[in-house]
């Protein structure tokens, strides 16, 4: 069976840029999850297993991650449940961010 060229594409307008409170929504919320990227990549990359978390009783002292305890919680949950998969819940966060922020 053959199709016609260009059946299968949609020739429909980009949409119009947004204006006013829906760009200033798009941008706080893509601000917050930048920060949210950047807290759980603290959060894996200091992980230790000296910090009181969900797996571990930790040593009692200060913690050790750069996002104090609840990078701790985040990094050891993330670590226990996916391993070192957990990078790639960061690497998919990021692309779904720079997708967002090109989007707009």
């Amino acid at each position: 069976m053959a199709y016609p060229l260009n059946t299968f594409n949609d020739a429909q307008p980009a949409p119009a840029p947004r204006t006013g409170v829906g760009r200033f929504t798009q941008e706080v919320v893509l601000v917050l999850g930048l920060a949210l990227i950047i807290f759980a990549t603290m959060a894996l990359a200091s992980y230790s297993p000296h910090d009181a978390a969900w797996s571990t009783s930790g040593t009692g002292g200060p913690p050790h991650n750069w996002a104090g305890k609840l990078g701790a919680w985040l990094a050891d949950v993330a670590y226990v449940a996916l391993g070192f998969s957990a990078w790639w819940c960061v690497a998919a966060a990021v692309r779904g961010w720079l997708g967002a922020s090109r989007a707009g």
